[in-house]
């Protein structure tokens, strides 16, 4: 088989492949029961990822545990956006969102998409930030680890890199033998996903349901809302 032409193609996986809001609307409404008349989950949600990616290097650098980012994360974005949350109920939305995660479905196309990369022949994986065995049962749930084989994901705990350090990107391409102008990243964070690959050299494709606004002045390769849209990029 001529593979001249053949992509390195790595997905992320949290609000890339299924939608991380979900749970976390949920776990809000069923420990607060708040009034969401003036409540917007997208953005509540995209500011409790916005201070987790600020607490990540220090989690990684055994500044804080794990429970604590994951519940300091909660005050903080909560208190940014204005609502009052006590340390208690932080750690009951927290509980609640786990246990909602690993019941999650893949957001409509993905499948297919990731079906087509693997038919064409292209390697195709996965490069998340988080815990490994937490990051693995949320694979685990949408049924990837069936698709998509052990040695081509590659879960930032287990490696000891994150997004947006670029050598992590270089971590994937020394390990699976492939290059960086040949690569392509699908992901959903600005910070983490676009500026990260970017910066290793890699070609990004920007998934942006929400319209938010680039935050730096990166240019993606690619920018799609949905996957009808990303399946008629010019891709290949």
């Amino acid at each position: 088989m001529d593979n001249s032409n053949k992509l390195a193609v790595f997905f992320d996986l949290d609000d890339t492949l299924y939608d991380h809001l979900v749970p976390f609307r949920e776990a809000v409404r069923e420990v607060l029961a708040p009034d969401e008349s003036g409540l917007h989950y997208a953005d509540l949600f995209y500011t409790v990822r916005h201070h987790s990616d600020l607490l990540w290097p220090k989690y990684l650098r055994g500044e804080l545990e794990l429970e604590e980012t994951r519940v300091l994360r909660l005050e903080l974005a909560f208190a940014e956006y204005g609502l009052e949350l006590s340390r208690r109920q932080a750690e009951q939305v927290q509980a609640a969102y786990i246990g909602r995660q690993y019941t999650i479905e893949m957001i409509d196309g993905v499948e297919a998409q990731l079906r087509r990369f693997i038919a064409l022949g292209h390697k195709v994986g996965i490069i998340t930030n988080g815990p490994e065995e937490h990051q693995m049962n949320k694979l685990r749930g949408l049924g990837i680890d069936k698709l998509i084989p052990q040695e081509m994901i590659f879960i930032s705990d287990a490696v000891g890199l994150a997004k947006p350090d670029p050598a992590i990107f270089e971590h994937v391409n020394r390990v699976t033998g492939t290059t960086a102008d040949n690569s392509l990243y699908v992901g959903d964070t600005w910070d983490n996903d676009v500026v990260g690959a970017l910066s290793a050299g890699w070609k990004v494709c920007w998934y942006n349901p929400r319209s938010r606004e680039p935050r730096t002045e990166h240019v993606p390769s690619y920018t799609f809302t949905n996957y009808k849209e990303f399946s008629e990029l010019p891709l290949i």
